[in-house]
């Protein structure tokens, strides 16, 4: 009778085994789900918000100008709704190094390089805690700075160096380019009768002149290019990829899916334009359908 028991146990012995081999490699695995998790690569949802002038002037106000009051109550539904205000090398260390995004990110571009960006954007910045991304054109910085030292009591539209190494030792403002000279009609798109090699060229010498310039004034070189009018060329990201560019801006709208690991998806980022009396909760909405 005893070996009788014995042998049962033995028998049972051998099923639980058997069983245990038989479990699928799938189900032996799934406690390192979590750490698969945290080891796969990840994409961030980022809108960019687009704007231009904040102005007191009603002349100039629509399209590309809105009031002081519009941003901040822009500003405060951001803080009041947890979105984060990140700026482009948040992005980049993002993608380039995996470090981790904070909760709501999204970025806020402000173009041309306007004296409201010091005299409006940078008290609220201070005021809400918030960061932006402002994109400089430098012939006008070089003109106003020119124009400013032979009449210092005068006012200009677009900033001078001095005002803009202000904005950059703020802390709260990253500053990048939006090309020397190419801000027009055709700006830093290829010409009609314009051969792809002439436009290279004409692409990285204007853009190297500004790289120059932050260098020369500020110790610092700008990781982004924002195309003028959102015009783009074949070529032109190579012209930047050359450069040493990281990213660039450009005018179409959507949301801005980035994955950890894929560098170009930096390249032509959505922006959504924030034009005077739609509000920043009425944009986000959309993108976020």
């Amino acid at each position: 009778m005893r070996n009788f028991f014995s042998l049962r146990k033995y028998i049972c012995v051998l099923a639980i085994l058997a069983a245990i081999l038989a479990i699928p490699l799938t189900q032996v695995h799934a406690l390192d789900d979590t750490e698969a998790f945290f080891r796969k690569k990840k994409d961030a949802h980022v809108p960019i918000i687009m704007y231009h002038l904040v102005t007191e002037n009603s002349r100039y106000v629509g399209k590309f100008g809105i009031r002081p009051s519009e941003l901040k109550a822009d500003l405060k539904y951001l803080s009041d709704n947890n979105y984060n205000a990140i700026v482009i090398k948040d992005l980049l260390d993002f993608v380039e190094n995996g470090k981790i995004l904070p909760e709501n990110p999204i970025v806020l571009t402000f173009d041309d390089g306007n004296t409201s960006d010091l005299n409006f954007l940078l008290p609220l910045l201070d005021e809400y805690n918030m960061k932006a991304v402002v994109s400089i054109i430098g012939q006008a910085a070089d003109k106003n700075t020119k124009e400013q030292a032979e009449n210092p009591t005068a006012t200009y539209p677009n900033l001078t160096w001095s005002q803009i190494t202000e904005l950059h030792n703020s802390g709260k403002i990253e500053l990048q380019s939006h090309g020397y000279n190419v801000h027009g009609p055709t700006g830093s798109g290829k010409l009609k009768k314009e051969s792809q090699d002439t436009y290279h060229q004409r692409l990285k010498t204007d853009l190297k002149k500004l790289q120059d310039l932050f260098e020369k004034h500020l110790g610092y070189t700008p990781n982004t290019f924002c195309y003028p009018l959102g015009i783009i060329s074949k070529g032109s990201q190579a012209v930047l990829e050359e450069l040493g560019f990281k990213a660039s801006l450009s005018c179409e709208e959507g949301m801005n899916i980035i994955q950890e690991g894929d560098t170009k998806s930096l390249f032509k980022l959505k922006r959504t334009n924030r034009p005077s009396g739609r509000s920043i909760e009425t944009i986000l909405n959309k993108l976020h359908k």
